[in-house]
């Protein structure tokens, strides 16, 4: 495809744009749903095109094309759109300088999805319906969801960037529902890799092992207690206080959107207790949102978002890191060739601090323990709430019954200074996906870590 582009490119010259970006993709993708045991959805299909994005007179123009033969007439409307919105911008766009780079990124998946058969991956969603099935009879009905895709991206640019990169995506997601009486309870899960091919799914994510996730959760709920109203000592394990760092405060830090939230001119100020730290990771190993490059050619890197309490630095892309004074921090992303690349996470976490886990739930007379969130919300003003599918009670410093119906809500820039023990130990993370005009695949995790008496406000029946 390079040669395509190179050609492309090559009949850019003439024009009088300051920047120049070609971004072709060559895949597949795939889709399967089962709903009870009958396949509902299966599509594959097949991505070849190129997004062409240019800036003239200080303005954007975007076009995509899959016809690669005749790129030229796209580039000329991306070069018109530009110009015609040139006029209307109180400011034009710069960018921040980058070194350009030439590279190719190879896959390390050993088994590509395409390569496997329909019948094998039917299989592999009957067999996790069967294990969740079989796990407990008061579950009523189960979804599974399932996507693969491969391929190659190609990035070749008018400053001489030229990457081309590997695509890989496995991801299975169960939806689960029972009822006991008039008790009824859901959960979901969700095991994805963006580095592994079909092998993931036999050796990790194995029907075994997402069909006992999903159920144990659809268990505990029918088997808990109600959850009671209010305020108390809260305890976050790392896939709850991984969305609190994602939902409620990751967006927060991204340099798009920074200037409508409570982090907007904060840079150099304390903005959480003593000892937090939170960063957003592109090169954390295995990590979904894990890149060599972002979709501009811009190395990912670590990003100290919060460091020693201080709110430190955001996520860029080369727009805003111009715009901002900033670095370029590699977080330019985009879903595929048929939208542009703007600023998202990668690998969203708290940092681990020095806590032992079992002190950490030490001195709680009465509390939660937040283990799985089910779902939630967050806004722009940092509250959230969030619908929490598997939490348990904390009396006397222990972790006791499973609790029913928990929602968690407040505001993420207050809970913050409401942090006062932070796990040591390793942690998961939870893997997923974000939306933001465009679907991401992210990671976001923290070790456990404990919230005093009104940081979170607890809902529940009772």
């Amino acid at each position: 495809m390079f040669d395509l582009l190179e050609r492309a490119l090559e009949r850019t010259r003439d024009l009088k744009a300051s920047y120049v970006e070609l971004r072709g993709e060559d895949g597949f993708i795939e889709y399967l749903q089962m709903d009870d045991g009958r396949i509902s959805a299966l599509t594959q299909r097949i991505e070849r095109g190129c997004a062409i994005r240019v800036l003239a007179d200080g303005a954007w123009g975007f076009v995509t094309t899959g016809d690669l033969e005749n790129l030229d007439g796209a580039i000329e409307d991306a070069y018109s759109i530009a110009k015609a919105a040139a006029p209307t911008r109180k400011e034009p766009i710069e960018l921040a300088e980058i070194n350009a780079v030439r590279d190719k990124v190879k896959s390390s998946a050993k088994e590509d999805p395409r390569n496997v058969s329909v019948e094998e991956k039917v299989d592999y969603l009957q067999d996790t319906m069967n294990v969740i099935r079989d796990y407990d009879e008061r579950i009523t009905a189960v979804t599974l969801k399932m996507r693969n895709a491969s391929g190659e991206k190609f990035l070749l640019t008018s400053e001489g960037t030229r990457i081309q990169s590997p695509v890989n995506l496995v991801w299975i997601y169960p939806w689960v529902t029972g009822k006991d009486g008039t008790r009824l309870s859901a959960a979901r899960y969700e095991e994805a890799s963006t580095h592994q091919g079909w092998e993931f799914m036999k050796e990790t994510a194995t029907p075994e092992f997402i069909g006992e996730q999903v159920a144990k959760r659809v268990k505990l709920q029918l088997d808990g207690v109600p959850a009671k109203g209010g305020s108390f000592p809260c305890v976050m394990g790392p896939r709850v206080i991984g969305v609190l760092a994602h939902e409620a405060l990751g967006h927060l830090a991204e340099a798009d959107l920074t200037v409508n939230t409570p982090f907007n001119g904060r840079i150099g100020e304390v903005v959480a207790a003593e000892d937090v730290n939170m960063i957003d990771d592109g090169t954390y190993p295995g990590g979904l949102g894990t890149t060599k490059y972002d979709d501009e050619g811009t190395p990912t890197s670590r990003v100290e978002i919060i460091k020693d309490s201080v709110l430190t630095e955001l996520m860029t892309n080369r727009e805003y890191a111009a715009k901002i004074g900033q670095r370029p921090t590699g977080n330019a992303r985009a879903e595929s060739y048929l939208y542009p690349p703007i600023i998202r996470m990668r690998n969203t976490m708290f940092e681990k601090g020095d806590y032992v886990y079992d002190e950490i739930f030490e001195d709680i007379d009465f509390g939660y323990y937040c283990a799985d969130f089910r779902g939630g919300q967050a806004q722009m003003n940092a509250s959230f709430q969030v619908g929490v599918q598997e939490a348990y009670e904390i009396v006397n410093g222990e972790v006791g019954r499973p609790v029913m119906d928990l929602s968690i809500s407040g505001i993420a820039t207050d809970a913050l200074f409401k942090i006062d023990a932070i796990a040591k130990e390793d942690f998961p993370f939870e893997l997923g996906r974000c939306g933001k005009g465009q679907t991401a695949y992210v990671s976001s995790g923290g070790p456990t870590i404990r919230f005093s008496k009104g940081g979170i406000t607890f809902g529940g029946k009772e």
